[in-house]
């Protein structure tokens, strides 16, 4: 399983980004400002769901929006939970949402055509 996660720098007040990161996170504003102030990664989700993927996506296109700095980051679980992340470009992190709704597309191709033989 692998996962994707954000650290942002903001480039105004905290106040502006409020409603955009509680939109898309259930953290409480005291911990959404300790994550960022402590460069902590503010949202991780599993990289295989397709939902989740699209939600960080538009979170991470919200923040830009706003012109927080976004940093990404990819990782592949290795050892006994251990997370490796390693930071990726928006076009990689774009890459990885697209293929991954490619993908659940063919996989709902695939079962709707054995459905359709039974």
């Amino acid at each position: 399983m692998s996962k994707m996660a954000i650290k942002i720098s903001l480039t105004g007040a905290f106040s502006n980004y409020v409603g955009i990161i509680r939109k898309y996170t259930d953290l409480g504003i005291k911990e959404m400002k300790n994550k960022i102030e402590s460069r902590e990664f503010l949202a991780e989700t599993d990289a295989n769901d397709v939902g989740e993927m699209g939600k960080l996506k538009d979170l991470v296109n919200s923040l830009l929006k706003l012109k927080a700095k976004v940093e990404i980051f990819d990782s592949d679980r290795y050892a006994e939970g251990i997370f490796n992340y390693q930071q990726i470009s928006y076009d990689e992190f774009m890459n990885s949402v697209d293929r991954l709704k490619e993908i659940t597309e063919e996989l709902q191709d695939c079962d709707d055509a054995l459905s359709d033989e039974v």
